[in-house]
């Protein structure tokens, strides 16, 4: 939500008059700060606001004092002053002028605070926060206290998930704008919106929860209006005569609803226009207006069928191909521009969502995302065990209950996803943690589902199950596993690690440590990998993936081993639309530090190999291609099985199926098909029997072209053959 008042400078230099209320002013700039973990040692250093204290150059854990000075013209006896955070990392007391006046936890949350009664001409603002270290050996990483998701644990931290060091680069600090707003009388903290879709989507209605504190109770005109933001349409206003309390600094509600007759619908990437609406919510009384809000939603309709039928967006069926998102450990450094850039990679990759993965990202994700219509699948910030108190699932609902309420007028978040792997359905970890029990967190898991089910405008995922984590390949099985018949309807993560590229490895390996002595994983030559997030078990014990003969080598060849993993994968799952597969989610999109891990895209938003694999795989108009023999010899028959998958609302008549099957520059099979592929379909139209005269690379082109010759799909596989004998398996 933004203000309607023009976003100025505040500078310690008085102001020459008055300004006309509604009026914000932004304090971002170079802030005055100290350790606040002991008496100072040293004199105070300026750190910019907003940003992550680590980002700003100030490696720091626990608790830093901020001040920051300025200097305001007389205010009128009605002026209702509020000091607005849209994020701090992790706890805050703010003080104005010597004076306590709010205390809060949570690092995504916006939160208000009333200083009317200690403003004055000239002021000194301090605000404390702390974002402490968990004690490894009694909180950390099993029973964590901090709702802050991958922020405070996860594979690819500095560090990774189970060292001490996984808490390094702490995320704490003022990383999100600080606003002083001034208003007459009423503040408006927040507007939540929700469409009504009981006239259908030809008249949906939208509900529209005003949040205020007011210093007078009274009659005052509420005015709502709903106007286009990235079009040209009709606007929607209307009036409502409403009475407000004396709230005594409490948080009211006054709900109205704003019918939206003909309204233009938010489409999600492939299928539509992501129709947006600008919303201003403003309160005046006689003497004229008091305040004022603008927030921004868009209109869609978001339906989970039963029985693995898919989920609907405005009464369409959508077939849904993401891949899991974090945009940075320190969100202070991820702006507009960042998203964007990353969002466009994504659509390019032919995907139409995201899974905001184990965290709550700046503002900004959500407004690009809307803006572009990429879909999202928005996580609570629980990732793995915590604290198994009452108290402490109490505080996590609030928590989500807020991350719910302030970035609900989002239309792209589609889904609300619950705790990430909680430790009850996670049987791995108890090999890991002898104090791991069957049952832990399982109380904390359920209050957090019931809680997102408060919003009915959306899909709830009540918790990600380790079943839905489809790491064959990787940590168990292998890439033919991934061919097997799907379990669940919804698959939140498959993937395997890559190197990226030689330019961005040699910005996070130093050379003298490139080329570790072994390929033992308790080789210390891997130690600076590792904490990189690099496995080298996993890659070179479990998934035998060749180092080769040097780093280049290395690198070409765990991202071949990534790419065909992905590809395979995703291929599957889509053959299996609605049978039983719904959505499915790829793990990890990008490298979030200088690492090395499960991204398809490296932290200097290089692609590798494996963006490509998918980009293919996730085509809405798929040639697929099937691997169905495990072992290919020379001169024994194998076969390959072809599909047509097509994600788009419209078929593709009357079109052309082409395939060439070569080896060795020789060809061996080709042959074509003409067919109407129909919409939201898949299936199989041709198996192939091959029989390779001789060892080596086994190549196999498919593609589509439609009714008037164009290609719109293709597809390539390769296999190794083997020396063998004669005969048919």
């Amino acid at each position: 939500m933004v203000r309607n008042a023009a976003v100025l400078l505040l500078f310690i230099s008085a102001l020459a008059q008055a300004t006309p209320l509604p009026v914000t002013w932004s304090l971002a700039g170079n802030w005055q700060v100290e350790d606040a973990n002991a008496p100072p040692a040293d004199a105070p250093r300026t750190l910019r606001v907003p940003a992550n204290w680590y980002s700003a150059g100030y490696d720091h854990e626990g608790a830093l004092w901020y001040r920051h000075g300025f200097t305001l013209p007389a205010q009128a006896d009605d002026t209702m002053a509020t000091l607005v955070f849209d994020g701090v990392d992790y706890f805050a007391e703010v003080s104005l002028n010597g004076k306590a006046l709010a205390r809060h936890e949570g690092y995504f949350q916006r939160f208000s605070v009333d200083v009317s009664d200690a403003l004055r001409r000239h002021n000194r603002l301090a605000v404390k926060v702390d974002s402490p270290r968990e004690d490894p050996k009694t909180v950390w990483p099993l029973h964590k206290k901090l709702i802050k998701g991958v922020l405070n644990q996860h594979d690819t931290r500095p560090g990774g998930a189970w060292s001490p060091e996984g808490q390094d680069a702490n995320s704490g600090g003022i990383w999100a704008p600080v606003r002083l707003h001034l208003s007459r009388g009423v503040v408006i903290d927040e507007v939540i919106l929700r469409p009504d879709w009981q006239q259908g989507l030809t008249a949906p209605t939208l509900q529209a929860e005003i949040r205020y504190r007011a210093r007078t109770a009274g009659p005052v005109t509420l005015r709502l209006t709903a106007t286009p933001d990235n079009f040209n349409g009709q606007r929607y206003q209307q009036t409502f005569a409403v009475t407000l309390d004396n709230t005594d600094r409490a948080v009211r509600s006054v709900r109205v609803s704003l019918p939206m007759k003909g309204a233009r619908l938010w489409w999600p990437v492939g299928t539509g226009k992501p129709h947006l609406y600008r919303v201003r919510a403003s309160l005046a009384d006689a003497q004229g207006l008091m305040d004022t809000a603008v927030t921004r939603t868009g209109l869609r309709k978001v339906e989970e069928q039963p029985d693995n039928k898919g989920w609907k967006i405005n009464d369409r069926r959508l077939f849904v191909k993401g891949s899991n998102y974090i945009g940075s450990p320190w969100l202070s450094t991820m702006t507009r521009a960042k998203y964007r850039r990353d969002f466009q990679l994504v659509e390019a990759m032919n995907a139409n969502a995201i899974r905001v993965h184990g965290h709550v990202a700046g503002r900004a994700l959500y407004d690009v995302a809307d803006e572009m219509g990429l879909m999202i699948w928005q996580d609570v910030p629980l990732q793995w065990g915590y604290d198994n108190s009452p108290a402490f699932a109490d505080n996590a609902a609030r928590q989500t209950r807020e991350m719910v309420e302030q970035f609900g007028n989002s239309p792209a978040i589609v889904v609300w996803g619950g705790h990430n792997e909680p430790p009850w359905n996670s049987p791995w970890m108890e090999k890991r943690f002898p104090d791991w029990n069957k049952d832990l967190n399982r109380a904390l898991t359920e209050r957090i589902a019931d809680t997102l089910a408060e919003d009915t405008s959306r899909i709830v995922h009540r918790f990600s199950a380790v079943e839905e984590h489809y790491w064959a390949g990787w940590y168990f099985g292998s890439v033919r596993d991934l061919l097997a018949p799907a379990k669940t309807a919804i698959i939140t993560e498959f993937g395997a690690q890559a190197l990226p590229r030689m330019s961005t490895l040699k910005t996070i390996i130093p050379p003298a440590e490139r080329w570790p002595k072994t390929t033992a994983a308790d080789d210390p030559g891997w130690t600076k990998w590792k904490y990189h997030n690099f496995q080298p078990f996993q890659t070179f014990k479990f998934a035998n993936i060749p180092r080769g003969e040097n780093v280049q080598a290395m690198i070409d060849n765990t991202q071949a081993y990534q790419a065909k993993l992905v590809a395979t994968a995703a291929e599957s799952y889509r053959r299996q639309r609605y049978q039983p597969v719904t959505a499915l989610f790829h793990f990890m999109f990008v490298e979030t530090w200088p690492s090395i891990n499960w991204g398809v895209v490296d932290y200097l938003r290089q692609p590798k190999a494996g963006y490509y694999a998918l980009q293919r795989a996730y085509q809405p108009l798929l040639p697929s291609i099937e691997p169905v023999t495990a072992d290919w010899q020379a001169n024994t028959a194998g076969t390959l099985r072809l599909w047509t998958v097509n994600d788009s609302a419209s078929p593709c008549t009357a079109c052309r199926l082409q395939w060439r099957v070569s080896q060795r520059g020789k060809l061996l099979l080709k042959g074509e098909q003409t067919l109407t592929i129909p919409a939201d379909s898949g299936q199989m139209v041709q198996a192939l029997s091959i029989t390779p005269p001789r060892p080596g690379t086994l190549k196999v082109a498919f593609w589509i072209e439609d009714n008037a010759g164009k290609v719109v799909g293709k597809n390539q596989y390769e296999e190794t053959v083997t020396e063998g004998g004669k005969g048919e398996r």
